[in-house]
């Protein structure tokens, strides 16, 4: 990732400022002050209605509101990083927000946009994003996330596919798709060919038809052919939305969130090449445990099932059959 703020030189007072991006129709800034701080600023007109209301408070970030009358031009929405050592964080906050404005018809419905963004940064800094997921998790990101590019874009389009993502909102399975549900695992090539299943309904659904999905990871270097990471599969994701459903780009951003990804270099030392992937469906006689298998008294529930198993259920919803 680069350093926005890096080849803007600190003033010696109020602020130097770089637009974000000349095709943006809002006036969106990196800056710094005159301590070196490293700034995001929203400038509109002074003539404009400011629906701001309360501005919440950021974990490392001030945000504040200036007015014309203190002797600028415009009006102004501030965003202060506190440590310069979290600007990927920071960095990555502000290209949200200058991503949720492209829709905005005017400065109030921008603000807006920022405000309701930033209600939900307030809600992801405060469980520490400062470190990046444990490679279980990115590995298990990954798996949903190739499903996503590799079957629900082709088939349904980007907007609908996002819909589709649920498994971060907390439902037991990752996919419902039109009447099925889809479970994505995870597996690396050197292990033992088995997944794990976290709860007795992750392969129990409320819907007709149940699949899962198993995807298989090698591990490799950055210079290898056909090597997959989160932030290529995030990226890619990212530009089918723009160019399809920029509506769906959002909740594609919040979904992220809730499972604590955010941009960062560290996950380009996470490479992977696809090695394999199988479609199970699960159906009666399928190695499973179902809530209504075990004893009232028991609450949380995990186990493995031995992939070799699952062989005879092989099988694909019939939109992925048609999309073949």
């Amino acid at each position: 990732m680069n350093n926005p703020w890096q080849v803007i030189n600190p003033p010696l007072k109020d602020v130097s400022a770089r637009r974000v991006d000349h095709t943006h129709v809002f006036d969106l800034f990196w800056a710094r002050d005159h301590m070196g701080r490293y700034l995001f600023i929203y400038e509109f007109p002074s003539e404009d209605p400011v629906p701001i209301i309360d501005l919440p408070d950021l974990v490392g970030i001030q945000t504040l509101f200036v007015s014309s009358d203190d002797g600028i031009i415009g009006n102004r929405l501030v965003l202060l990083l506190k440590e310069q050592g979290n600007w990927e964080i920071f960095l990555s906050l502000c290209n949200d927000l200058v991503q949720a404005t492209r829709q905005a018809k005017n400065s109030s419905s921008a603000i807006q946009a920022i405000l309701r963004r930033l209600a939900r940064w307030h809600e992801f800094l405060k469980r520490n994003p400062s470190e990046i997921l444990p490679e279980e998790s990115i590995k298990g990101l990954i798996g949903e996330l190739l499903f996503i590019q590799y079957y629900l874009i082709p088939s349904f389009g980007a907007g609908q596919a996002i819909k589709f993502w649920q498994g971060p909102e907390g439902l037991p399975q990752d996919f419902n798709v039109n009447n099925g549900a889809i479970e994505v695992k995870c597996q690396s090539g050197a292990t033992s060919p088995f997944v794990k299943i976290t709860s007795a309904d992750q392969l129990c659904p409320q819907l007709p038809e149940m699949y899962l999905f198993v995807v298989t990871l090698g591990k490799t270097v950055p210079e290898a052919e056909g090597v997959i990471n989160l932030p290529f599969l995030v990226s890619n994701i990212k530009m089918a939305l723009q160019t399809e459903a920029s509506s769906q780009i959002e909740r594609f951003y919040d979904l992220l969130y809730m499972v604590g990804y955010i941009d960062s270099d560290r996950y380009l030392d996470y490479n992977y090449i696809l090695t394999g992937e199988k479609m199970f469906q699960v159906v009666e006689g399928f190695p499973r445990i179902c809530s209504k298998d075990i004893h009232s008294g028991i609450v949380n529930l995990s186990y493995s099932i031995s992939l070799s198993e699952c062989d005879p259920y092989e099988n694909q919803p019939g939109w992925m059959s048609q999309s073949s």
